[in-house]
């Protein structure tokens, strides 16, 4: 009963505020403050979540909160990283303009331009796709 009373109201709101989201958001929670009825319809289904997370943040003892909030520190090896890695670092630290623009790349040509090994890979990619799979 709850359920679908809530259901209503909330379609109520919607129609007041002519579809409006976030005026249907303010009206409800006006009228939360004085339809207690209304509050339990909404709140219902999601009670059991609530109510865990109510229990979980009061069993962690006030030092575990603190340090939860804190972000952690995380140590990445160069030798992890390659080149992609360190190329991303340096764009974060600000070393360098534009990521993915390394030195050692060609110069790029002007659009509908391709390189001739791009185009030699293309003919080649397209060669075979034309032959018929081999047989087991």
């Amino acid at each position: 009963m709850s359920r679908e009373y809530a259901m209503s109201r909330v379609r109520d709101a919607l129609e007041k505020a002519d579809g409006n989201h976030m005026k249907a958001q303010r009206l409800l929670l006006a009228m939360i403050e004085k339809d207690q009825t209304l509050l339990i319809g909404l709140v219902a289904p999601h009670l059991q979540s609530i109510i865990t997370h109510a229990i979980t943040h009061a069993d962690k003892p006030d030092g575990a909160k603190k340090s939860a909030m804190r972000p952690k520190k995380l140590s990445v090896s160069e030798r992890d990283t390659g080149e992609f890695g360190r190329e991303l670092l340096q764009s974060l630290k600000g070393g360098r303009p534009e990521f993915g623009q390394a030195e050692e790349r060609g110069a790029v040509t002007r659009p509908g331009q391709a390189s001739q090994k791009h185009i030699d890979t293309m003919r080649a990619l397209a060669a075979k796709s034309k032959t018929p799979p081999k047989k087991k």
